[in-house]
């Protein structure tokens, strides 16, 4: 397979994707790897979030990959891998780094965990007579998982711990519960 650099690569760190090929490549991996079902977006999202591949080019290796017959797309958005991608997967999936390979896996989790968490987490910060808390909170069905308060000296540094939570709930619940 050709390898060169025939991809956008904008945005794309060294040791990413520059190649159209190896980045549907690595959608197809992604798809038969993950116990989740996976989205164009989650997929889209985890390509781009170590900036291994562009955004513009992972968006169309999804949407050619299911034009050609590699993926399917359900009515839900969820992608699967059809024998034809199984095929070509078995053939030179091998080819992709280890490194890509696992850190592109280890964000579209990511990116699935904070998905279904979207919704079900909450930080409120709440004025103290010396300073503020803030009370990062993961819900399951109205029911809580974690609580956590945290003290800040000022509104600033509450805000960036709520920020903080907001932007990683399912990163900081995985770290918390892996202390146990």
């Amino acid at each position: 397979m050709d390898y060169d650099s025939n991809a956008f690569i904008q945005g794309v760190s060294p040791g990413g994707l520059r190649n159209t090929a190896q980045i549907k490549l690595l959608v197809e991996y992604l798809v038969s790897r993950l116990d989740e079902p996976l989205t164009a977006d989650v997929a889209v999202e985890a390509l781009t979030k170590h900036m291994l591949a562009n955004y513009f080019e992972s968006v169309q290796a999804v949407d050619e990959l299911v034009a050609n017959g590699s993926l399917m797309r359900d009515e839900n958005g969820v992608l699967s891998l059809t024998e034809k991608g199984r095929r070509t997967l078995a053939e030179i999936g091998g080819e992709l780094p280890a490194s890509v390979r696992e850190r592109a896996l280890a964000d579209a989790a990511a990116v699935q965990m904070r998905k279904k968490l979207e919704g079900t987490t909450e930080a409120k910060i709440e004025q103290t007579d010396d300073g503020y808390n803030v009370t990062c909170k993961v819900l399951h069905k109205e029911k809580v998982l974690l609580s956590v308060t945290l003290h800040a000296v000022d509104y600033e540094q509450a805000e960036k711990i709520q920020e903080a939570f907001n932007n990683d709930p399912a990163g900081i619940y995985g770290s918390i519960i892996s202390l146990f």
